[in-house]
Protein backbone atom coordinates (compact mmCIF):
# COMPACT_ATOMS: atom_id res chain seq x y z
CA UNK A 1 0.00 0.00 0.00
CA UNK A 2 1.34 3.46 -0.38
CA UNK A 3 0.14 6.72 1.66
CA UNK A 4 -0.59 10.42 0.85
CA UNK A 5 0.03 12.82 3.92
CA UNK A 6 -2.55 15.56 4.01
CA UNK A 7 -3.07 18.43 6.42
CA UNK A 8 -6.43 19.17 6.94
CA UNK A 9 -7.18 21.93 4.97
CA UNK A 10 -6.79 19.20 2.31
CA UNK A 11 -9.61 17.54 2.37
CA UNK A 12 -10.62 17.89 -0.81
CA UNK A 13 -7.98 15.28 -2.02
CA UNK A 14 -10.57 12.55 -1.25
CA UNK A 15 -13.90 14.61 -1.84
CA UNK A 16 -12.78 15.33 -5.29
CA UNK A 17 -11.02 12.57 -5.85
CA UNK A 18 -7.46 14.35 -7.07
CA UNK A 19 -3.94 14.65 -6.59
CA UNK A 20 -1.82 17.75 -7.21
CA UNK A 21 1.27 16.55 -9.32
CA UNK A 22 4.65 19.10 -8.55
CA UNK A 23 7.87 19.17 -9.87
CA UNK A 24 11.29 19.32 -7.89
CA UNK A 25 11.29 23.33 -7.75
CA UNK A 26 8.01 23.01 -5.64
CA UNK A 27 9.35 20.48 -3.14
CA UNK A 28 11.36 20.79 0.57
CA UNK A 29 14.81 19.61 -0.90
CA UNK A 30 16.95 22.48 -3.01
CA UNK A 31 18.84 18.96 -4.38
CA UNK A 32 15.60 18.23 -6.13
CA UNK A 33 16.03 20.65 -8.94
CA UNK A 34 19.65 20.41 -9.53
CA UNK A 35 22.08 17.33 -11.03
CA UNK A 36 25.32 16.69 -11.83
CA UNK A 37 27.48 16.33 -15.07
CA UNK A 38 30.84 16.24 -14.17
CA UNK A 39 31.04 19.13 -11.90
CA UNK A 40 28.67 21.03 -13.49
CA UNK A 41 25.07 21.75 -11.92
CA UNK A 42 22.37 21.55 -14.20
CA UNK A 43 18.92 22.70 -12.79
CA UNK A 44 16.20 19.99 -14.24
CA UNK A 45 13.52 22.60 -15.25
CA UNK A 46 16.06 23.84 -17.42
CA UNK A 47 16.41 21.13 -19.18
CA UNK A 48 12.90 19.18 -18.49
CA UNK A 49 11.58 22.52 -19.22
CA UNK A 50 7.60 23.50 -17.77
CA UNK A 51 5.66 20.74 -19.15
CA UNK A 52 4.56 17.45 -17.04
CA UNK A 53 7.77 15.43 -17.72
CA UNK A 54 9.24 15.90 -14.35
CA UNK A 55 5.66 16.61 -12.56
CA UNK A 56 5.04 13.56 -10.03
CA UNK A 57 3.04 13.22 -6.03
CA UNK A 58 5.66 12.02 -3.23
CA UNK A 59 4.15 8.70 -1.46
CA UNK A 60 5.40 6.52 1.49
CA UNK A 61 5.36 2.85 2.04
CA UNK A 62 4.42 3.79 5.86
CA UNK A 63 1.11 5.18 7.50
CA UNK A 64 2.83 5.97 10.94
CA UNK A 65 5.90 7.80 10.98
CA UNK A 66 5.65 10.18 13.79
CA UNK A 67 7.63 12.57 11.77
CA UNK A 68 6.13 12.32 8.62
CA UNK A 69 3.25 13.04 11.10
CA UNK A 70 4.52 16.26 12.24
CA UNK A 71 6.25 17.71 8.69
CA UNK A 72 2.87 16.94 6.53
CA UNK A 73 0.11 16.92 8.15
CA UNK A 74 0.00 20.12 10.20
CA UNK A 75 1.34 19.03 13.10
CA UNK A 76 -0.93 15.61 13.37
CA UNK A 77 -4.04 17.96 12.68
CA UNK A 78 -4.53 16.16 9.80
CA UNK A 79 -4.89 12.39 7.95
CA UNK A 80 -3.59 10.48 5.15
CA UNK A 81 -4.57 8.01 2.91
CA UNK A 82 -4.30 4.66 2.25
CA UNK A 83 -3.89 3.99 -1.57
CA UNK A 84 -3.65 0.49 -2.98
CA UNK A 85 -0.44 -0.31 -4.33
CA UNK A 86 -1.30 -2.49 -6.81
CA UNK A 87 -4.41 -0.81 -8.31
CA UNK A 88 -2.83 -0.04 -12.12
CA UNK A 89 -2.69 3.63 -11.54
CA UNK A 90 0.02 3.72 -8.65
CA UNK A 91 1.16 0.42 -9.77
CA UNK A 92 3.81 2.80 -11.45
CA UNK A 93 5.15 4.25 -8.55
CA UNK A 94 9.14 4.11 -8.33
CA UNK A 95 10.85 3.95 -5.08
CA UNK A 96 13.51 6.64 -4.27
CA UNK A 97 16.82 5.62 -3.33
CA UNK A 98 18.72 7.35 -0.42
CA UNK A 99 22.40 8.06 -0.88
CA UNK A 100 25.43 10.04 0.31
CA UNK A 101 27.01 10.42 -2.45
CA UNK A 102 25.08 12.78 -5.89
CA UNK A 103 24.88 10.44 -8.88
CA UNK A 104 26.04 12.04 -12.40
CA UNK A 105 26.67 11.83 -16.37
CA UNK A 106 30.36 11.76 -15.71
CA UNK A 107 31.88 8.79 -17.17
CA UNK A 108 28.51 8.06 -19.22
CA UNK A 109 29.93 6.38 -22.61
CA UNK A 110 27.55 7.91 -25.05
CA UNK A 111 28.25 5.85 -28.55
CA UNK A 112 26.53 6.58 -31.62
CA UNK A 113 24.17 3.75 -30.93
CA UNK A 114 23.42 4.50 -27.36
CA UNK A 115 22.98 7.93 -27.89
CA UNK A 116 20.02 7.26 -30.51
CA UNK A 117 18.58 5.35 -27.31
CA UNK A 118 18.99 7.66 -25.09
CA UNK A 119 16.23 8.55 -23.48
CA UNK A 120 16.41 12.27 -21.63
CA UNK A 121 13.02 11.34 -19.57
CA UNK A 122 14.41 8.25 -18.11
CA UNK A 123 17.57 9.84 -16.91
CA UNK A 124 15.87 13.17 -15.78
CA UNK A 125 13.77 10.38 -13.37
CA UNK A 126 17.07 8.80 -12.10
CA UNK A 127 18.33 11.79 -10.58
CA UNK A 128 15.08 12.53 -9.42
CA UNK A 129 14.50 9.44 -7.60
CA UNK A 130 17.59 10.01 -5.33
CA UNK A 131 18.01 11.94 -2.56
CA UNK A 132 20.09 12.71 0.54
CA UNK A 133 20.26 9.68 3.13
CA UNK A 134 18.87 12.27 6.08
CA UNK A 135 15.19 11.78 4.04
CA UNK A 136 15.26 8.11 4.28
CA UNK A 137 12.91 7.92 6.56
CA UNK A 138 10.25 8.76 4.82
CA UNK A 139 10.20 5.49 2.95
CA UNK A 140 9.45 7.41 -0.33
CA UNK A 141 7.90 6.42 -3.68
CA UNK A 142 7.11 8.80 -6.93
CA UNK A 143 4.40 8.45 -8.84
CA UNK A 144 4.83 10.48 -12.32
CA UNK A 145 2.42 12.49 -14.03
CA UNK A 146 3.71 10.78 -17.39
CA UNK A 147 3.09 7.71 -16.25
CA UNK A 148 -0.59 7.50 -15.16
CA UNK A 149 -4.01 8.66 -17.18
CA UNK A 150 -4.19 12.00 -17.41
CA UNK A 151 -7.49 14.24 -16.39
CA UNK A 152 -5.52 16.97 -15.53
CA UNK A 153 -7.19 20.35 -13.90
CA UNK A 154 -5.33 23.20 -13.92
CA UNK A 155 -5.80 25.48 -10.52
CA UNK A 156 -3.37 28.08 -10.43
CA UNK A 157 -0.16 28.72 -10.18
CA UNK A 158 2.10 28.20 -7.18
CA UNK A 159 4.89 30.49 -5.89
CA UNK A 160 7.67 28.99 -8.08
CA UNK A 161 5.35 30.05 -11.69
CA UNK A 162 4.91 26.44 -12.06
CA UNK A 163 1.25 25.29 -12.90
CA UNK A 164 -0.86 23.84 -9.99
CA UNK A 165 -2.26 20.74 -11.40
CA UNK A 166 -4.37 17.85 -10.11
CA UNK A 167 -4.85 14.81 -11.82
CA UNK A 168 -8.44 12.23 -11.01
CA UNK A 169 -7.24 9.00 -9.66
CA UNK A 170 -9.95 6.47 -8.98
CA UNK A 171 -11.94 6.09 -6.25
CA UNK A 172 -11.73 2.57 -6.48
CA UNK A 173 -7.91 2.57 -5.59
CA UNK A 174 -8.72 4.30 -2.00
CA UNK A 175 -7.68 1.08 0.53
CA UNK A 176 -8.05 2.94 4.23
CA UNK A 177 -7.82 6.40 6.30
CA UNK A 178 -6.40 7.43 9.16
CA UNK A 179 -6.94 10.05 10.84
CA UNK A 180 -3.88 11.97 13.16
CA UNK A 181 -3.94 12.22 17.04
CA UNK A 182 -5.03 15.73 17.20
CA UNK A 183 -7.53 15.31 14.25
CA UNK A 184 -10.59 17.49 15.02
CA UNK A 185 -14.27 16.12 15.65
CA UNK A 186 -15.08 18.43 12.60
CA UNK A 187 -12.42 16.58 10.43
CA UNK A 188 -13.40 12.96 11.82
CA UNK A 189 -17.12 13.89 10.60
CA UNK A 190 -15.86 15.33 7.03
CA UNK A 191 -13.92 11.98 6.38
CA UNK A 192 -16.55 9.73 7.32
CA UNK A 193 -19.13 11.65 5.46
CA UNK A 194 -16.61 11.55 2.35
CA UNK A 195 -15.97 7.88 2.63
CA UNK A 196 -19.70 7.26 2.80
CA UNK A 197 -20.08 8.35 -0.77
CA UNK A 198 -17.49 6.18 -1.94
CA UNK A 199 -19.01 2.93 -3.40
CA UNK A 200 -16.80 0.23 -2.06
CA UNK A 201 -16.21 0.00 2.30
CA UNK A 202 -13.00 2.44 3.01
CA UNK A 203 -11.73 1.24 6.62
CA UNK A 204 -11.28 4.55 8.58
CA UNK A 205 -8.54 4.32 11.66
CA UNK A 206 -7.77 6.74 14.52
CA UNK A 207 -4.38 7.77 15.51
CA UNK A 208 -3.66 7.72 19.46
CA UNK A 209 -0.37 7.89 21.05
CA UNK A 210 1.10 4.64 22.57
CA UNK A 211 1.69 4.62 26.45
CA UNK A 212 4.97 1.93 26.25
CA UNK A 213 6.77 3.62 23.03
CA UNK A 214 7.49 6.45 21.11
CA UNK A 215 4.84 5.05 18.32
CA UNK A 216 1.22 5.71 17.29
CA UNK A 217 -1.35 3.07 17.34
CA UNK A 218 -4.51 2.70 15.23
CA UNK A 219 -7.96 1.59 16.58
CA UNK A 220 -10.62 1.39 13.34
CA UNK A 221 -13.67 3.55 13.96
CA UNK A 222 -15.67 2.69 10.36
Amino acid sequence: MLFKYLPPSRIDVIKNRKLRFSSPKALNDPYEERFKLGNTEWEVGGVASKDELMKFVSLSRNPLNLLMWSHYTDSHQGYVVGFNRADPYFIGAETVRYRHLRSNFNGELLTPDKLKRFNVKEALKKFVLEKAIDWSYEEEERLFLQDVPQSITEVGVDNWGESILLNDFPAKSVACVYLGVSSSPQLKEEVICTLKQYEHEIPLYQLKMSKTMFALEASRVL
